[in-house]
């Protein structure tokens, strides 16, 4: 287990890798860029569509009266209130912000267990629940503290005796106090789970390494009005979006889980409140791009890096950027019916959610098909349900729509047994193990035949903040011999997590620790200091530590 100790004297090291996209981000303002910032009042007769739901909710900003947003010092207030009633609920520390704000993460059994290490032993199907990753997305923030506001009461005692429930309710908590997207540095934290370069994100992986995830929903609101307006003169028509994660080396069991499920008992709920979802969309903020797509395939991005690991993965939005407290009830209600559907359909099926789970662990380890390293979604014409913003009538809108369920790959490669690494291997051991990869050292020297990445081209990533970024290097496969030495890294793909191994070693994946210098290269380099061995190859191993041993002694 990586000590917290260890995490605090790289953080500084981590943030300054997000300078160069904090400079970007503030360069001049490009005239085909739509603003997503300025809030834009919607039609009366919108409003009415939008009104609110007969749903109880307890949080601070849905007092009567109110008119802003919960703040900061509001939320530790009503979770310490809710502690001293709550013998079920543990606060725990999970790390600071940028700016030095705490980072909580509210533990839920009914045994009221201290630590997230004794939430674990009770083996129980584990489900998170993230709010405000986003900070200028509050209503599933405020859902949060609904949600752990219904936990903390008699009620729960028979759901909370079947799964486990852990609520981040302020991911982005200096987002949250400047309402913006991003982070204090503007980076976006939803595209960092597999770099972990903010603390944010590292914190929360640091927590869930002590209780990995089995399920987990992360609550958004999206764009409603200012980019669909510029583009398609039409608003957003639905009360809720969701998508579960849709990298192709996400396993297949999770997948199904997460359609058969899940999908169906969230739509169910909303509907049966009169609420509306659609499968999640959205189009970039440039007026010339009229291209829809549904989400993206990076594995960076949390629903997609959860589902990596092995847990039902899910984003759920709302409307809500860009019109104020406008259907505020409404929002935060649709969250938090969300929310109970997934608790209660978990609660129902514990006995077998964990047993298709670890099947979906399982045939992750044992795959043999080719990698997908890099995948274009090809474009297809769909009608999106949207509103006309006067009338508030239905405006449906036929628009070039890219499905990320539907890829085409473009560049795929043998399975390897796994990854050797060459040099400091610091960074790259302590992400890896944050995220439930199991780790092993090479016990002997000798000369053996790998598969080398020929480096062909290297730059910056143009933009880490895409749905779907191009690939920062692009390689060559060759075969070589490698000199091992005792001690060095090797990463095996025969585990759970292997699909995270691959989105992290393969030099030229989206998500490469190579491609932003997590793992280090020369600058005249012409090999990445990363190898693969072809499967079928012996090498001699020893675990990194005791709880690796089931992986490296195979």
């Amino acid at each position: 287990m990586t000590s917290w100790k260890a995490i605090a004297g790289i953080m500084l090291a981590l943030n300054l890798a997000s300078v160069n996209l904090a400079r970007a981000q503030n360069a001049p303002r490009n005239p085909d860029i739509i603003s997503t910032t300025e809030i834009a009042k919607q039609n009366e007769a919108v409003k009415r569509r939008f009104s609110d739901v007969p749903v109880t909710m307890v949080a601070p900003s849905l007092v009567p009266g109110r008119d802003d947003f919960t703040t900061d010092s509001e939320v530790k207030s009503f979770i310490d209130g809710l502690k001293a009633k709550s013998t079920r609920l543990a606060l725990l520390p999970i790390g600071k912000s940028q700016q030095g704000r705490d980072m909580q993460v509210l533990l839920f059994t009914s045994e009221g267990k201290s630590s997230l290490e004794e939430a674990r032993a009770l083996n129980r199907p584990v489900l998170w629940f993230i709010g405000q990753q986003h900070g200028n997305e509050p209503a599933g923030g405020e859902a949060m503290l609904a949600l752990a506001h219904e936990l903390a009461s008699a009620e729960s005692a028979t759901i909370l005796s079947r799964v486990t429930v852990a609520i981040v309710p302020r991911a982005n908590p200096d987002g949250a106090a400047a309402f913006t997207r991003g982070g204090a540095n503007r980076a976006d934290l939803n595209r960092d789970h597999l770099l972990m370069l903010q603390p944010e994100t590292l914190a929360i992986h640091a927590a869930m390494s002590k209780l990995p995830p089995d399920v987990v929903f992360d609550h958004h609101e999206f764009s409603v009005v200012n980019r669909w307006i510029e583009k398609f003169n039409a608003i957003q028509a639905v009360d809720a979006m969701v998508l579960h994660a849709t990298n192709p080396m996400v396993p297949v069991e999770i997948s199904n889980l997460a359609e058969k499920l899940y999908r169906p008992a969230v739509e169910q709920a909303l509907k049966a409140s009169g609420l509306s979802m659609f499968w999640y969309y959205t189009t970039s903020n440039r007026r010339s791009d009229t291209v829809v797509s549904m989400g993206g395939n990076n594995p960076s991005i949390a629903r997609n890096a959860f589902g990596l690991r092995g847990a039902v993965s899910f984003l759920i939005e709302t409307r809500g950027v860009g019109i104020g407290r406008e259907g505020w009830q409404r929002r935060v209600a649709t969250h938090l019916l969300a929310a109970r559907a997934v608790l209660q359909a978990s609660a129902d099926q514990a006995s077998e959610l964990r047993k298709v789970i670890d099947a979906g662990r399982i045939s992750s380890a044992k795959a043999e098909a080719d990698l997908v390293i890099a995948a274009k979604i090809p474009a297809r014409t769909v009608t999106i349900p949207l509103l006309d913003p006067e009338s508030g009538t239905d405006k449906p809108v036929e628009v070039q729509f890219q499905d990320s369920r539907v890829i085409e790959p473009t560049t795929t490669r043998p399975r390897a047994a796994g990854y050797l690494v060459q040099g400091d291997d610091r960074d790259a051991v302590l992400r890896l193990r944050l995220l439930g990869i199991r780790l092993c050292r090479v016990s002997e020297a000798r000369k053996i035949e790998v598969i080398s990445y020929q480096l062909d081209s290297v730059r910056p990533p143009t933009d880490r903040e895409s749905i779907n970024p191009d690939q920062a290097i692009k390689a060559t496969l060759v075969k070589t011999s490698l000199d091992l030495q005792p001690g060095m890294l090797f990463v095996p793909m025969a585990q759970a997590g292997a699909g995270l191994v691959a989105a992290t070693l393969e030099p030229d994946t989206p998500g490469s620790y190579v491609s932003v210098g997590i793992i280090p290269i020369a600058a005249a380099a012409k090999v990445a200091p990363v190898y693969a061995l072809p499967r079928g190859t012996a090498l001699g191993l020893r675990a990194d530590t005791p709880g690796d041993r089931s992986v490296c002694e195979e």
